[in-house]
């Protein structure tokens, strides 16, 4: 019995004891992100005082932390967790990284450990410190006004934890360099060293940070497995357990945490009247009233309408549905979360299939039971022929194909109207973005997102999938024509290059041949002129397309 006391009395004493572990376990769950962050709060009001703030700001202000911190080797902070950690939406993973830089980092990890340990720590300082400044003003604010949105409290819960990180990462950077603890596999160690001559010949210069996420995760591996460089140097590796738990504390409140949509009408057995207005339902969780959420109508899983976009309100009506919708049992509406709070995760729900019947084939019985307005008849028979007109007044080129069909042996005239229409644009765009070369393709609307000025006339594209990889599909036109046809899009850059036409603004859209498993079909754009480059996002629909003016310097 003695010798059981002993050994219980050792193995109590003989563990770590995280003094800097300020905030206290809660023991009880709270589910609700407003209720635990106000907990923390008021619980730990020596994290959120004036007095606090002071501290931390004289021990881990800039001037004690270093002003060349490079925040890319954050990314050594969990590399365990490094993926799950950044795409929790703690950065932008649609950020591009250099090749360069990155395998700086890659080899600094294999033969300079003291040296990459201290590049962490200094990143990490600076990370948390911004991290326990936005905490704390959400604190401060809530201290004040006794008011906590959810979004607010996520926010706090997501970034309290730098207030315990810094005191991590301040012991990391003044650590003693003498504790390392080599015993080197060479089989292991030369896969370490084939995995960064891989990464070196498959990337280009710019990598995207999703990319370098994944890759990462994989060398890590390699690292420990070969048991060389940082994954043998202690202070590291002490550095790097204390921070995992946080971080995997985060990533679980996160997920936790994830906001939801429910459309609760229409649903099965639904059957809407087209065109009259419609309305619709949801419900939503930890998403605030202020947010918006746009809604589409798919039949057979292809958008045919956008419904509109909508505050959080968890109700809308008099909604108008598009005329010439087909009957049909195949219909569903899709909600999709604008704006997340968490950008790598959007909340969005389909639902069932259900109904839409065209009013003029609505049975007898339903004209009974039918609300008046939906059997105002007379209305639909006036406004019929108008619409007609309209229709056939719509495509204004097509005169222009008369004069091409009548004039085609004679070529130098042809190409005056060419160039006449030409100028007519050039000048329409400059007066007025919003009526660019082409409204319209193939019955989608085009959409104008930027007009950008290029120093030549010959660019380089580049185009990548926009956060996940899901199989979206597209083409890229510019001034109409397919450049990019019916691309499968991937992390990896696919880059060509264009000439663009110097007398006159050039249009550049997508077009999305799908909608990949998450809708809508979003692609990343980098636009390269030879000295200057920028990124661009441009998303489309299986009903609109979003594009951008491109014009030459003169």
């Amino acid at each position: 019995m003695k010798n059981i006391l002993i050994l219980f009395l050792w193995f109590f004493f003989s563990q770590p004891n995280h003094a800097h572990d300020r905030t206290p376990l809660i023991v009880s769950r709270i589910d609700d992100p407003i209720e635990l962050s106000k907990k923390i709060i008021t619980e730990n009001t020596d994290s959120w005082s004036e007095d606090a703030k002071r501290r931390i700001l004289e021990t881990y202000g800039s001037g004690n932390l270093s002003n060349a911190a490079n925040k890319n080797y954050i990314l050594l902070e969990s590399p365990t967790l490094v993926f799950d950690y950044f795409q929790g939406g703690f950065s932008n993973s649609q950020e591009l990284l250099s090749k360069d830089l990155f395998l700086k980092i890659l080899n600094q990890a294999v033969d300079s450990p003291e040296v990459v340990s201290t590049e962490v720590a200094k990143a990490s300082l600076e990370q948390s410190l911004k991290e326990y400044l936005l905490a704390y003003n959400i604190a401060k604010k809530f201290k004040e006004s006794n008011s906590l949105s959810n979004e607010e409290a996520i926010k706090f819960l997501e970034n309290r934890f730098g207030y315990e990180k810094l005191s991590f990462a301040k012991n990391l950077n003044n650590a003693s360099s003498e504790n390392y603890n080599q015993v080197s596999n060479k089989k292991n160690a030369k896969k370490v060293i084939s995995k960064i001559n891989f990464i070196k010949k498959t990337y280009p210069s710019q990598i995207p940070l999703i990319n370098v996420l994944a890759e990462l995760e994989e060398f890590y591996q390699l690292l420990q497995e070969a048991n060389i460089g940082l994954t043998a140097y202690v202070p590291y590796n002490n550095f790097k357990n204390s921070v995992y738990k946080l971080n995997k504390q985060r990533i679980n409140e996160r997920i936790q945490w994830r906001s939801s949509i429910e459309i609760t009408y229409p649903t099965t057995g639904t059957v809407w009247i087209a065109p009259s207005p419609v309305e619709i339902k949801w419900t939503t969780s930890n998403m605030d009233e202020s947010k918006t959420i746009k809604f589409f109508l798919t039949r057979d899983d292809v958008v045919v309408q956008e419904l509109g976009v909508f505050k959080n309100n968890h109700f809308v009506k008099d909604v108008k549905l598009r005329k010439g919708l087909p009957s049909g049992n195949k219909y569903k509406i899709m909600g999709i979360e604008l704006f997340p709070v968490n950008k790598y995760h959007i909340a969005k729900y389909a639902t069932p299939y259900f109904t839409i019947k065209k009013e003029d084939k609505i049975p007898e019985e339903i004209i009974v039971d039918a609300p008046a307005e939906i059997v105002e008849a007379p209305a639909v028979v006036i406004e019929a022929p108008i619409e007609v007109q309209e229709v056939s007044v719509e495509p204004v080129e097509e005169p222009a194909k008369i004069v091409e069909k009548l004039e085609a042996p004679v070529k130098k005239p042809i190409e005056t109207i060419a160039i006449v229409e030409e100028e007519t644009k050039e000048i329409a765009v400059k007066e007025e973005v919003k009526t660019p070369n082409r409204t319209v393709f193939e019955g989608r609307k085009i959409s104008y997102q930027k007009e950008m000025i290029v120093e030549n006339e010959i660019i380089t594209i580049s185009l990548y999938d926009h956060g996940r990889a899901d199989g979206d599909i597209v083409s890229i036109y510019l001034n109409g024509e397919q450049i990019v046809a019916s691309h499968i899009l991937t992390y990896k850059k696919k880059s060509f290059e264009v000439k663009l036409n110097l007398n006159k603004s050039n249009d550049l859209f997508l077009y999305a041949h799908n909608l990949g498993n998450y809708p809508p079909n979003t692609v990343s754009l980098e636009i390269k002129d030879g000295s200057n480059s920028e990124n661009i996002v441009l998303n489309s629909d299986l009903s609109s397309c979003e594009a951008v003016l491109i014009s030459v310097k003169q």
